[in-house]
């Protein structure tokens, strides 16, 4: 009987010391699962600060990207708008079809309009400016006498003996230059009863021509606005 107790209580003492690495080996995993766990969610919070950070950039960039399309859509409309204006103050050299009017004193050309009186007369400024006005009225989009580029708002004045346009002394025979459908600036010139008809019933010499393709140089400057202002909207 002691022999069986003393076995037992062997048994029972190897029993408790096998079951204690059991119980620390258990014990550990649990603070490193922690351990880890608070490792993961420090590093699943640095992820969504970089994420947030990343999307905030990528956003900054389709902003850059966005405003860069735009100030280039902005900048070529300008640049487009601006080619446009200066075509329409005349400040480039234009080309394009148009017909070409010869306006002198004498006897007017045989076979080119109908005729008019045979006696000759002086040119006056209003003559020059009223033939003009007819080609603008025809619609022709540009214009230029003996080689001045002219436009709608270019005044024609008589000075003296002198023709003036645009500051330019101008002399006879003029020759206007204009661009536009030919057709129908042709037309402007042989309405019956028109201005051109009454040119010729004064005894002035107008000839006409069919260009298929005109070349205007530019103005050579521009007057300075004195007066006028652009209007402030409030």
């Amino acid at each position: 009987m002691a022999l069986f107790l003393l076995i037992v209580g062997f048994l029972v003492a190897a029993q408790l010391r096998s079951r204690q690495p059991f119980r620390q080996a258990a014990t550990l995993p649990t603070w490193r699962l922690q351990e880890l766990a608070m490792l993961v969610r420090q590093q699943e919070e640095a992820r969504r600060r970089l994420q947030a950070e990343v999307d905030a950039l990528r956003g900054q960039a389709l902003d850059y990207e966005a405003a860069l399309t735009e100030g280039r859509s902005l900048t070529e409309a300008m640049s487009r708008d601006l080619q446009r204006f200066r075509m329409v103050l005349g400040l480039v050299p234009v080309e394009g079809p148009g017909i070409q009017v010869i306006l002198a004193p004498g006897a007017p050309l045989v076979g080119v309009l109908p005729a008019g009186s045979p006696f000759s007369t002086e040119l006056q400024a209003q003559d020059l400016a009223g033939l003009a006005n007819e080609l603008w009225s025809a619609g022709a989009e540009a214009m230029a006498v003996n080689g001045v580029r002219i436009l709608a708002t270019t005044g024609i004045r008589q000075d003296g003996p002198r023709i003036m346009a645009d500051g330019t002394a101008l002399n006879p025979p003029f020759r206007v230059e204009a661009i536009g459908n030919p057709a129908a600036l042709r037309a402007a010139m042989a309405i019956r009863g028109g201005f051109v008809e009454g040119l010729l019933a004064v005894g002035l010499r107008v000839e006409v021509k069919t260009r298929p393709k005109l070349r205007l140089p530019a103005r050579t400057s521009v007057e300075p606005f004195r007066y006028s202002r652009p209007q402030v909207v409030q």
